[in-house]
């Protein structure tokens, strides 16, 4: 099982790295430790600006061949603020866009299903495409 565990991590580390590029404000954490950390564990994996872009509660959920992952939620905080993006479970960090926005995954029994853009700002999501 720690194997498998760590395979996983492994693999989700080298998946989240993100090409160069991007200012000096925003930064990017991927690290095993975001697959390994319990559901009940808040993460912070991304900032934009005064934004941090947090993984926080979210649920065991499994595929069609059986095999686990840990959707979470996503959750946008400045010092003073804490918005939840509606109805959106993910596996992987979301991503930049710009200043505005973030690129997010819809993920449902460990598979993505959408593509999303989020707005900073409210939380809002909007559709993107289907996968």
């Amino acid at each position: 099982m720690r194997t498998l565990c760590a395979i996983a991590c492994l693999s989700f580390a080298v998946e989240c790295r993100s090409p160069g590029g991007g200012r000096a404000a925003d930064t990017t954490v991927a690290t095993p430790a975001i697959a390994a950390a319990p559901a009940t564990t808040d993460t912070l994996v991304l900032t934009v600006g005064r934004f941090g872009i947090w993984l926080a509660e979210g649920r065991t959920a499994r595929d069609s061949a059986g095999v686990a992952c840990v959707e979470r939620s996503v959750e946008i905080r400045t010092d003073s603020t804490r918005i939840k993006v509606p109805l959106l479970y993910t596996t992987r960090p979301p991503t930049r866009i710009d200043d505005d926005h973030l690129r997010a995954e819809l993920v449902r029994d460990c598979r993505v299903i959408g593509i999303y853009r989020v707005e900073l700002a409210s939380g809002r999501p909007t559709k993107l495409a289907d996968r």
